[in-house]
């Protein structure tokens, strides 16, 4: 904003939050409105959020917009960085009290009502309604001279952002996910972007935001809606959504849901973003491929996904497979770096006969990635450890069954 600016407001509160619900016009929503983009602090990132929440369904609402004239809008939450509302309450006197309006009933108007001054130093931006914002923009886009849409009006809810701090960034995405889940579903990758009390999806971001690996400068981390990776991809070794798996992978199987749905103590995140932060240091330290790329910089991610040099470890179902083993091992009292140490004795090269059929189709020359547990179970025999369980066995040895009859 650069404007001062003064709303007509109601003042309420709902919670442990203060919020001022007034009407904005559409084109005060074009010129101010930003997006979600303030929560995080890598760039890519923040980038990311605003694709997967506004981008897919702003088209259609422009279009309605433009074409509907008993358009209606719900209310956006807007949420102020760098500054708080002014709030000036209006004292109403009943000069002749024509509503009939109690003694009870006026009091509890009383600092209800006022002006919401906005000094032009605000950053706004929308934690709910983003799809609308979008469309209003859209809409407002090469509009003719006479054209009124502008001046016309949406409701607004105005909250308080404090970016300043941890606890105020999480206390936003908290309101960003709540809202959105009770009302229209927020895919699954914006969720990992800001879920807050997800804590597999505040590790993952954890990580992001703190480990050299995936600062923005190498592109080594894809953003994507998705857990694969772009095949003209050269530099990605994973994507948001797939990083997010293998912090999962590498979570006990007891207590996984609680940990996924209710927030965890600090104490149970930081202990969880220790293991995967020594994972992802140790791919680097005890992986020679890693250390090629990423390290030495002898070539990019890309030429461990050519088949003449398919490495599973580059690709996302390999790295779920090694990642759930390594959970297993650890399980049974094998440290990290031990657990690393026997699994990697075991060959990685997709190209390798022991993978055919199980993460590499040596027929159609592409990859399988719907067998993940039982390419666990293959990690495991070839390592000399017993498999999950009794029925991870069975499958891996009927599929081998099936390979050698098909083979005869």
């Amino acid at each position: 904003m650069s404007m001062p600016t003064i709303l007509p407001a109601i003042r309420s509160h709902v919670g442990d939050w203060f919020f001022y619900v007034t009407s904005l016009t559409f084109q005060f929503v074009n010129d101010n409105i930003k997006a979600p983009n303030e929560v995080h602090d890598r760039k890519k990132l923040s980038d990311w959020i605003q694709r997967e929440a506004i981008e897919t369904h702003s088209e259609s609402i422009a279009k309605y917009i433009q074409e509907n004239e008993q358009r209606f809008l719900g209310a956006l939450i807007i949420g102020v960085y760098n500054g708080r509302p002014d709030w000036a309450p209006l004292k109403i006197k009943y000069a002749v009290n024509s509503l009939g309006a109690t003694e009870d009933q006026q009091k509890n108007l009383d600092g209800k009502l006022g002006l919401l001054s906005l000094s032009g130093g605000e950053r706004l931006f929308a934690i709910d309604g983003q799809h609308r914002v979008a469309g209003i923009k859209l809409a407002l886009m090469d509009l003719s001279a006479e054209s009124t849409l502008g001046e016309e009006e949406i409701s607004a809810i105005f909250v308080t952002h404090d970016a300043s701090s941890v606890s105020g960034q999480q206390r936003t995405r908290r309101l960003f996910t709540t809202v959105n889940k009770k009302a229209k579903r927020v895919s699954n990758s914006a969720n990992i972007a800001l879920d807050e009390d997800n804590g597999f999806a505040v590790i993952t971001r954890q990580l992001i935001d703190t480990h050299w690996l995936f600062e923005d400068k190498r592109k080594h981390i894809s953003y994507t809606s998705t857990g694969s990776i772009n095949a003209n991809d050269e530099m990605a070794i994973t994507s948001v959504v797939g990083l997010y798996e293998i912090i999962k992978d590498l979570f006990p199987t007891s207590g996984k849901t609680k940990f996924e749905t209710e927030r965890p103590s600090d104490a149970e995140i930081d202990k969880h973003f220790t293991i995967c932060l020594k994972f992802i240091d140790l791919l680097i330290e005890k992986v020679q491929e890693f250390k090629n790329v990423f390290v030495n910089k002898k070539c990019s991610a890309n030429n461990y996904r050519r088949e003449s040099s398919n490495h599973a470890l580059f690709r996302p179902i390999g790295q779920r497979m090694f990642a759930r083993s390594v959970q297993l091992l650890i399980a049974r009292g094998k440290s990290i770096e031990v657990s690393f140490d026997v699994l990697l004795k075991t060959t990685m090269s997709l190209s390798d006969k022991s993978w055919n059929y199980i993460l590499w189709d040596p027929i159609n020359r592409t990859m399988i990635t719907n067998k993940l547990v039982i390419a666990e179970t293959q990690l495991l025999t070839l390592s000399g450890q017993t498999p999950r369980n009794n029925q991870c066995k069975i499958k891996l040895d009927q599929l081998l069954r099936s390979i050698q009859t098909e083979n005869y």
